[in-house]
């Protein structure tokens, strides 16, 4: 769901008097089942409008693990529902590696060309529904959980603020606030829901969509200034886009009464790379903790450093069918095997070093996150090793370039800045990095911004595409 699109909050607003005619008319026991139906008819509507093909491959995913669900449950045996569960995750996978992987393992890793698979689409958001239902058959059928009934399942599988982006959602969180949805706009919800909403849609519209706008796609230039600053641009703009989603979903979800994980626990604050994926993309970051590097040892073995670098791995493959993909993993894998044996030797870094080098670390590797070409991405490393590359006339040329952009990105870097320090100063004082956004004169100042912000040209929330 494109938050950002008006389209989408007229159809939400649309499908109230719906919602009110039911909750009104009907008895408790009806009601209830009403209220089911309600959620997952408006999540398939909104899901079907976003994408008719993410449609009719979300269904034959969640269709073919809800049947292998209740087939499992009638096993007694939990070697025999191991066995179902093995063969079960790579038939779930099959649309996913279809979809975001064939291109890639055919013409980069086999060596053959897959033409046909070339221009294939991939559908939005199915990396993150197929996590999250492979999630609970893994809980269900290793846990001997009890199956729920199918329309439960269909609203945990299916609803609707998260389902295309996130947060990765787990059975034992969802499912219970879904099974017993209780739709009602009560006001200690809807003022912490529509507070979220500010804060998210600030995010994207003010913030990631003009940074999008300063960014330079493909540039091929000899300045490393410029890359640094399309790095730097790409930086936050990738946080506050995604982060923007996060927050919108979170109180959407909030309103209707229902509390989501939340994705991003200001990762920009991190004083140490450990703690800097702790906050990122947090249910995607559980996920693979529960049910990759656990189940290898975690880091109770004496390999643990290759757990890490095969979750990290794993990660970047994720994010996109790409060497660039994998790099950018590795490269995050290596960072924290390195951080944790520093830590295990009691060093500590003054906490001001300590950001200054995850953040510039960061900085740095989303290049391999952006640069999904191989022969620009070479370019650009070559470019920042190159010490001619930062001469005055690359200084003066990169000046120029803010000036032709307009006042863009000398406009919204500051204020990127300056929205990461309220985070830092939020946190340390509230113990909550989004307190003082949250405020009834920081909210009025965010809506006022977002309008008097917003983008000349809308972007795509980044993660729709994976």
């Amino acid at each position: 769901m494109d938050f950002s699109k008006l389209s989408f909050w007229l159809i939400l607003l649309g499908a109230l008097p719906v919602w009110a005619v039911g909750r009104a008319m009907l008895p408790e026991k009806a009601g209830v089942h009403f209220r089911k139906f309600f959620l997952l008819a408006l999540s398939l509507f909104l899901l079907g409008f976003t994408s008719l093909p993410t449609l009719g491959i979300f269904l034959t995913v969640a269709l073919t693990a809800y049947a292998a669900c209740r087939g499992g449950a009638r096993l007694r045996s939990a070697l025999g529902r191991r066995v179902l569960l093995g063969g079960l995750i790579p038939l779930l996978l099959l649309p996913l590696l279809y979809y975001k992987y064939a291109y890639f393992l055919g013409q980069s890793v086999l060596g053959a060309e897959w033409d046909t698979l070339r221009g294939l689409i991939i559908p939005v958001g199915i990396s993150f529904y197929t996590f999250q239902i492979i999630g609970f058959c893994i809980d269900t059928l290793s846990k001997g959980e009890k199956v729920p009934p199918f329309i439960d399942y269909m609203n945990f599988c299916a609803f609707f603020p998260q389902i295309v982006a996130g947060p990765i959602e787990r059975r034992a969180d969802l499912l219970p606030q879904v099974s017993a949805p209780s739709l009602r706009l009560c006001a200690a919800d809807l003022n912490v829901g529509l507070r979220y909403i500010v804060l998210g849609l600030f995010f994207k519209m003010a913030l990631a969509d003009n940074l999008a706008l300063a960014f330079v796609p493909g540039y091929r230039g000899g300045n490393a200034l410029m890359v640094w600053l399309n790095n730097l641009l790409f930086t936050f703009r990738i946080y506050f886009d995604f982060g923007g989603y996060a927050m919108t979903a979170y109180g959407i979800a909030r309103c209707l009464g229902i509390t989501l994980r939340l994705n991003f626990l200001s990762p920009y604050t991190a004083t140490n790379i450990g703690d800097f994926w702790r906050r990122w993309h947090t249910s995607l970051m559980q996920w693979f903790r529960d049910y990759i590097y656990i189940p290898l040892g975690g880091g109770r073995t004496r390999l643990w450093a290759v757990n890490v670098l095969l979750v990290f791995l794993v990660s970047g493959l994720w994010h996109g069918a790409g060497w660039n993909f994998l790099m950018w993993g590795g490269l995050s894998g290596l960072a924290v095997v390195g951080y944790r044996l520093f830590a295990k030797s009691g060093l500590h870094l003054w906490a001001p070093l300590g950001w200054g080098l995850t953040f510039g670390f960061m900085v740095f590797i989303w290049m391999f996150f952006y640069d999904t070409n191989a022969a620009v991405l070479q370019h650009h490393l070559t470019t920042l090793t190159s010490p001619s590359a930062y001469g005055i006339g690359e200084f003066v040329a990169t000046l120029k370039a803010l000036r032709i952009q307009g006042t863009l990105a000398i406009a919204f870097i500051p204020l990127s800045f300056l929205v990461i320090a309220a985070e830092a100063f939020s946190l340390r004082r509230r113990g909550d990095a989004y307190a003082l956004f949250l405020s009834t004169p920081v909210c009025a100042l965010m809506v006022f911004l977002t309008v008097v912000l917003e983008a000349s040209a809308d972007s795509l929330f980044i993660y729709f595409s994976f």
